[in-house]
């Protein structure tokens, strides 16, 4: 029996742009984001560019966010499989949304409907560049000739090793979002205290230290991919900001100092879905390491 082909699809919390979707082939679901009471579609002509939406988070404005819904999914799904294809679905953390939850319902009634087809849904586990960053290994086994079982199989692996650090500028996006009291934001800025957060292996978003100084967090972070990185899988790492990019450098340039071989390094923004609860000045490290658990740097 031949395997047929599947399409890899994916939605834009990734933060990857429009353009990457298209080099690659991606069919892709977006998701929506709410500010000053008026709703945008991510990636939209519509929506707004990266500096003027912090500037408008800046200004005291508070997006919210809405995961995809389930006549996007299905739709998205259906438009593959009515061509004979299957689907690959790497989707963003169901810890942090219920859109995985939504995708396998679509998923389901996907082949209830069409029987001879099949719709894999993978949990990333992720957000940001560090589901970017997974979905790009994914492509690349793709293009290998990976056939949709293997790479299933080889993303729910990878996904644990997929390191995601992320360190704030501003405390009360934290505790906006429940991750922070309100004492400890009021505190922690009168401090300078600037946290490291990182992704755990249920996909949950966990601070694990808490550093005075933008730079002093920055480099904290390059020792940390320096103590807990895979040798040999970091020819490229993922750096993602929300109109930060100057500190993204600042961090990107301690890292290949620190461990040359990493070759390249891709810049990339926040968009406003994941930014909407990061805020302003956000910068995000994506590699690939022994495990997400955090070591305790001297």
């Amino acid at each position: 029996m031949n395997e047929r082909e599947y399409v890899i699809t994916t939605d834009t919390t990734t933060d990857l742009g429009v353009d990457y979707y298209k080099e690659h082939n991606i069919p892709y679901i977006r998701f929506h984001y709410t500010i000053d009471d008026e709703e945008f579609i991510q990636y939209d002509e519509k929506a707004h560019n990266i500096k003027d939406f912090y500037d408008l988070v800046r200004k005291g404005s508070m997006p919210k966010t809405s995961q995809a819904s389930y006549e996007d999914l299905f739709g998205l799904f259906e438009s593959i499989v009515k061509e004979g294809k299957d689907v690959f679905y790497l989707c963003f953390s169901g810890a942090l949304s219920g859109s995985y939850q939504t995708s396998l319902l679509a998923a389901k009634d996907i082949m209830e409907k069409y029987p001879e087809c099949t719709v894999k849904v993978v949990d990333s586990l992720s957000a940001c560049g560090g589901e970017g960053y997974l979905l790009d290994h994914c492509i690349k086994r793709r293009d290998q000739g990976a056939t949709l079982e293997e790479l299933v199989e080889y993303a729910e692996v990878l996904r644990f090793n997929t390191i995601h650090l992320f360190t704030v500028n501003d405390l009360n996006h934290l505790h906006r979002g429940g991750r922070l009291s309100k004492l400890s934001a009021v505190v922690g800025g009168m401090l300078g205290i600037k946290p490291i957060l990182y992704f755990n292996d249920k996909g949950q978003l966990l601070p694990y230290s808490k550093v005075r100084g933008r730079k002093q967090s920055l480099e904290a972070m390059a020792k940390q991919m320096k103590e807990t990185y895979i040798p040999g899988e970091n020819a490229e790492i993922f750096i993602n900001d929300a109109d930060a990019r100057e500190d993204a450098e600042y961090l990107g340039k301690l890292i290949k100092k620190m461990i040359p071989e990493v070759k390249k390094i891709r810049y990339g923004d926040i968009g406003a879905v994941i930014g909407a609860h990061a805020g302003p000045e956000t910068v995000a490290l994506f590699y690939i390491g022994k495990n997400r658990e955090p070591v305790e740097i001297k």
